[in-house]
C-alpha cells in the first residue's frame, strides 16, 4: 500500500469513527421525544464506550488525523475548479472546528478542570435552552453542519460500491431522518427542562451551582478556545498558502489537449487531463470528481502518453476494475490521474459527460465513447453523480 492509499484510507476510517460518535450521539438526543430521563437512561449505552481511556483517544486521533488529512487535501490540489458538492464539503469542513471547540469544552474540558463537575443532559440542556439561549441555536448549525458533512463523505465513497443499489434504501432515509429526529428531541428535552426549572426550586439550584462552577472556569476554557481557534486559522492559511504556490507554479508554460470532437484546450504544465477538461469547460465524466475512484473519466490516448505522468497503483486498479484485465490497453488512462508533464495530448473520451455513479458500479454497461453520446447537451455531473 503506497503513502497516498494510506492517507486516503486514514481519513475514510478517521471519518467513519467520528460520525459513529456523531450518530450515537444524536441517537440519544432523539430520546428526548420519549421524556430527559430516557435520554440520560440511555447515555451510558451510546456514549460510554466514547468515555473510556480508549474510546477518549480513538476519538481525539481520529479527531486530529480527520483535519490534518483534509487541510493536506487542500494544500495538495492544484486548482479550485470543485463541483458545488465538493465546495460545500469543504466550507463545511473548515467551519466545523471552530463552532465544535466550544461545546468540547464546555461539556468535556470542564470535567477535568473542575473537581465533581458533571454535564449530564439536564445541564447541558438548562445551559442551552434558559441560561445561555444562543448557544442552543449554535448547538442546531453545528449539529447540521456536521452531519452535512458526513453525510456528504459517507455517499460519495458509498455511491461507487456494487453494494450501494442494495443498501441505499436504508442508508438515504437514515441520513435524512436522524438529524430531524434528533433535533425534534433535542427541543422536547429542552421544554420538559424549562417546565422542571421552573417547577422545582432544588433541581434548579443543582443546576445553578453547577453553572457557578462553570462560569468560574471560563476565563481558561475561552482562552484555551482562542488557542485552538488560532492554531487551526495558521494551519488553513499554511494549507491555503501551499495551494496558491502549486497554482501559480508553471502559470506560463502551457500544454494542450486535443479532443474527439475536434476542439482543444490549454492549461499549465502539471495538471491532469481532466483538470485541463474542467477549466476549459469541456464535458468529461467525473463522478467522483477526480479522485481515481470511479474510472468514468477514462480516455484513450491517441498521441502524446509519452508528455503524461506514468499511471499509478491506484489508477491501474481503477482500470482493471472497469476495463477487466483481459481487456486493459495501456493507451487507457483515467483522465484525474494522468498528469500533462509538457507538450500536447490527444484523447477520445470513452465514457458520456452525463454518466452517474452507476456508471462506476457496472462499468461494462456504459462503453460508447463521447462522441457516441446522443445528441442532447452533455452536462457535467458532480461529485455525487448527479448533474451539476
Amino acid at each position: 500500500m503506497n503513502v497516498p492509499t494510506m492517507l486516503r484510507v486514514a481519513r475514510l476510517v478517521s471519518g467513519l469513527v467520528l460520525m459513529a460518535f456523531v450518530a450515537g450521539h444524536l441517537l440519544n438526543l432523539s430520546l428526548g421525544l420519549q421524556s430527559l430521563a430516557t435520554m440520560e437512561a440511555w447515555r451510558k449505552t451510546l456514549m460510554q464506550p466514547w468515555q473510556t481511556r480508549l474510546g477518549e483517544t480513538l476519538l481525539l486521533l481520529s479527531m486530529l488525523v480527520h483535519i490534518m488529512l483534509g487541510l493536506h487535501a487542500l494544500a495538495v490540489r492544484r486548482t479550485l475548479v470543485l463541483s458545488r458538492t465538493d465546495w460545500v464539503q469543504l466550507l463545511l469542513g473548515l467551519a466545523t472546528p471552530p463552532l465544535l471547540i466550544g461545546h468540547i469544552l464546555s461539556m468535556r474540558v470542564a470535567g477535568d478542570l473542575i473537581e465533581g463537575f458533571s454535564a449530564d443532559y439536564g445541564f447541558i440542556l438548562s445551559v442551552y435552552w434558559s441560561l445561555a439561549p444562543t448557544f442552543a441555536f449554535q448547538q442546531i448549525i453545528v449539529v447540521v453542519i456536521v452531519w452535512i458533512h458526513a453525510s456528504l463523505g459517507l455517499y460519495s465513497w458509498l455511491v461507487l460500491k456494487p453494494v450501494w443499489s442494495r443498501i441505499k434504501v436504508v442508508v438515504l432515509p437514515a441520513l435524512f431522518l436522524v438529524p430531524i429526529v434528533a433535533l425534534l428531541g433535542f427541543a422536547e428535552a429542552g421544554k420538559e427542562v424549562l417546565a422542571k426549572l421552573a417547577t422545582n426550586a432544588e433541581w434548579q439550584a443543582q443546576i445553578m451551582r453547577r453553572a457557578a462552577l462553570l462560569a468560574s472556569v471560563q476565563d481558561r476554557l475561552m482562552a484555551i478556545q482562542r488557542q485552538v481557534v488560532v492554531v487551526f486559522a495558521i494551519l488553513v492559511l499554511i494549507a491555503a498558502t501551499i495551494l496558491a504556490l502549486r497554482m501559480m507554479r508553471n502559470r506560463n508554460r502551457l500544454a494542450t489537449v486535443s479532443y474527439d470532437e475536434g476542439f482543444s484546450a490549454a492549461g499549465r504544465f502539471g495538471l491532469s487531463i481532466l483538470e485541463i477538461s474542467r477549466l476549459n469547460n469541456v464535458p468529461h465524466a467525473h463522478v467522483c470528481s477526480g479522485r481515481g475512484s470511479c474510472g468514468t473519466c477514462r480516455v484513450r490516448v491517441d498521441a502524446g502518453d509519452e508528455n503524461l505522468s506514468p499511471p499509478g497503483e491506484r489508477e491501474l486498479r481503477t482500470l482493471r476494475q472497469g476495463l477487466g484485465r483481459s481487456q486493459e490497453h495501456a493507451d487507457v488512462r483515467l483522465a484525474c490521474q494522468a498528469l500533462v508533464l509538457k507538450g500536447h495530448v490527444s484523447v477520445v473520451r470513452l465514457m458520456p459527460a452525463y454518466v452517474d455513479a452507476a456508471a462506476a458500479r457496472a462499468p461494462d454497461e456504459w462503453t460508447e465513447p463521447m462522441s457516441a453520446a446522443p445528441g442532447s447537451e452533455p452536462i457535467l455531473p458532480d461529485a455525487a453523480g448527479a448533474p451539476a
